[in-house]
């Protein structure tokens, strides 16, 4: 198998047409995240990944491959998934490192298959993701302190991400979008603002969330925003945006997509209701 593995030719983006051999030597990070990062969405991704999985155990790797030898900087461009008309392996695009884009490239996902948090937070569950040409969405559990968590990801095929922006959205909200989402339509434009008032740089940091249905006229007529930038204290705490922001990310879905997130929020929101409460009652 490690012959095998070392000799599979990459069939897409960056390295297409090297070996995962040549590539383990060139850029062993890229073959770390292929196998145990990348969420495999057709048949040649799973073929992928575990080749790639096969190529990283120490008895997979040939003699003349030096396992970190000459290995380079996380240097992963940003495949989309095939299943929605993305391009790459079937697979979501990695995030950039600590949420910033590093000359068009990013950097892999952590080990639990969550992206790094653009606001420096730790890994969280992923409830859904969704891939199309040009963003990524992932939707996050947050619910220790009755939030879900948005994390958008703008990227270009062969090019890796250019930004990213989150949002978190007061699961209240959550389970009400989920369930218009779930029907495909959206009966009112809906706007969230939130932020914080010490962000990454010690500044407040506004977020705003925006989603709207422009109409059956439109192939993909869901549209979901993410806008994060400088931000302003007022009230009780309570964030503005303080001029334009710094990054602003949408996302284009179809109602067959807006469905199918739809009700995988509704369902995992229902499942953690019903364990507090068991754990309530205990």
């Amino acid at each position: 198998m490690s012959n095998e593995a070392s000799a599979f030719v990459l069939p897409h983006d960056r390295y297409k047409g090297k070996t995962l051999g040549e590539v383990l030597v060139q850029d062993r990070s890229y073959v770390e995240w292929l196998a145990r990062q990348m969420v495999p969405r057709t048949e040649q991704g799973k073929t992928i990944q575990a080749m790639a999985r096969a190529v990283l155990e120490p008895a997979a790797v040939p003699a003349m491959v030096p396992a970190a030898a000459g290995a380079t900087a996380p240097t992963v461009s940003g495949n989309g998934g095939s299943g929605n008309g993305a391009a790459g392996h079937g697979a979501a695009a990695p995030a950039p490192k600590n949420g910033k884009p590093a000359n068009g490239q990013a950097a892999p996902v952590h080990s639990t298959g969550a992206p790094p948090a653009a606001d420096g937070e730790s890994n969280r569950v992923r409830v859904y993701s969704e891939i199309t040409r040009t963003a990524i969405l992932h939707v996050e559990d947050a619910l220790e302190i009755g939030k879900v968590r948005l994390f958008l990801i703008a990227y270009q095929r062969g090019q890796g991400a250019s930004g990213t922006v989150a949002h978190f959205l007061d699961v209240e909200d959550a389970r009400v979008l989920a369930a218009d989402l779930a029907t495909g339509r959206l009966p009112d434009k809906f706007v969230d603002y939130k932020g914080s008032a010490h962000g990454p740089n010690g500044k407040p940091i506004s977020r705003v969330f925006k989603v709207e249905d422009r109409g059956d006229d439109q192939r993909a007529p869901i549209v979901m925003q993410v806008a994060n930038g400088p931000g302003q204290v007022i009230g009780e705490g309570a964030i503005k945006p303080d001029g334009k922001p710094d990054v602003e990310i949408a996302i284009l879905l179809t109602r067959w997509q807006a469905r199918r997130l739809g009700h995988a929020l509704t369902a995992y929101l229902l499942a953690w209701q019903v364990k507090a409460f068991e754990r309530s009652q205990v």
